[in-house]
């Protein structure tokens, strides 16, 4: 097994943080909220703690289609936040799921970006962990992502689907949830330029 040291997203939520702003924006479609149920059921079935926990080393965010220039915006925003992210995109504003799961993780002189991460589930009640390359990342007790080898070659398609299953019973049981200190962050804004999504209008 082997374990990083603890020691950047252009929309999404970084629970567990004060509001910065507090003027009032308008959003004109209620794509947030999904982004916002899709992202707190993937936080819950990995297995990360509800809340402000007192080590937060994990946001977990989400935005509509990525691009190199949007990639190390999030990479900038998970540096200065000193946290690792899991990130959803969504293909367009209408998209009812994810279509890339990802994650940028600190590193000792970097932040890396793994794209294409897949979704992974040992059993139907095992927590979700999450595959890249030759390595599979889970959730540990101090709530930091640690790597360990893949699991059997065998069991990981049975595993994807069940992970998946997973995944979308829990977003569409929290699709009215209300997050509270989730942030927005515009393209090209810092973590502390970040918009308190409580301060949002979601015009219809």
């Amino acid at each position: 097994m082997s374990q990083r040291k603890r020691e950047p997203q252009v929309s999404g939520k970084i629970p567990g943080r004060e509001a910065v702003h507090k003027k009032e924006y308008e959003m004109t479609h209620p794509y947030i909220k999904t982004g916002q149920s899709w992202s707190f059921a993937l936080a819950i079935l990995l297995g990360y703690p509800i809340g402000k926990p007192a080590r937060h080393t994990i946001s977990f965010s989400s935005s509509g289609p990525r691009d190199d220039e949007k990639d190390l915006h999030l990479a900038g925003v998970a540096l200065e936040a000193q946290r690792d992210f899991v990130h959803l995109t969504f293909a367009d504003l209408e998209a009812t799921e994810p279509s890339e799961i990802g994650m940028a993780l600190l590193g000792v002189d970097r932040v890396h970006w793994l794209p294409n991460v897949r979704l992974f589930a040992a059993g139907d009640r095992a927590p979700l962990e999450m595959l890249h390359g030759d390595r599979r990342w889970r959730i540990d007790e101090r709530n930091q992502l640690v790597s360990h080898k893949l699991p059997a070659r065998h069991l990981i398609p049975r595993g994807e689907q069940v992970a998946w299953q997973r995944l979308r019973k829990m977003a569409a049981a929290l699709a009215d949830l209300e997050v509270v200190d989730g942030k927005l962050i515009k393209l090209g804004d810092t973590y502390r330029d970040a918009h308190d999504l409580a301060n949002l209008k979601i015009a219809a």
